[in-house]
């Protein structure tokens, strides 16, 4: 027989689970409503933390996030591999001078994502022919696409094949 032994996320998880319904419920049995919303939110925000890494996207009370696919483009662009020169000389010998002036916007130290008004603005080109390069370069997987920012723009980041041609 296996011996059950907790981690800290299950202990979490229980936790939260007693604070949401057995602590809230000890309050509003006693008539103390400010304390039984307190275990009600420590309660939430606990399962919230323990499950983290099942979400994509997290908004309450003014907060706000996007986990997986966001991140991961974070996650590549701190983890990248350095490609072989050869590999660089065929890929980057493809591409126009356009798509070029893109993944260089796209590669700005600055910004993991991008906007395409900020995309424009670097490399001189207008909305119109920016949006139809960056549509070949996702189709090419140099250039990947994400969710809206929280203004409602798409946004734009560099995929490891977009990063490697941007170094070279």
């Amino acid at each position: 027989m296996k011996k059950w032994i907790p981690n800290l996320n299950n202990v979490l998880k229980i936790l939260s689970v007693t604070s949401l319904i057995f602590v809230s419920t000890y309050f509003g049995v006693v008539q103390q409503p400010t304390e039984m919303g307190l275990a009600i939110l420590t309660g939430a925000l606990g399962l919230a933390f323990a499950n983290l890494d099942k979400f994509s996207e997290f908004s309450g009370a003014g907060f706000s996030a996007k986990m997986k696919s966001q991140m991961q483009a974070v996650i590549d662009k701190e983890t990248e591999e350095t490609p072989s020169e050869s590999e660089l000389n065929a890929v980057s010998s493809e591409l126009s001078n356009d798509e070029k002036s893109l993944i260089t916007a796209l590669a700005n130290a600055k910004y993991t994502w991008r906007t395409l008004p900020g995309l424009c603005k670097d490399s001189n080109l207008s909305e119109s022919e920016a949006w139809k390069i960056l549509v070949r370069l996702v189709e090419n997987e140099y250039v990947r696409i994400g969710n809206k920012n929280k203004t409602g723009e798409v946004i734009w980041t560099l995929t490891n094949k977009g990063r490697k041609v941007s170094s070279k």
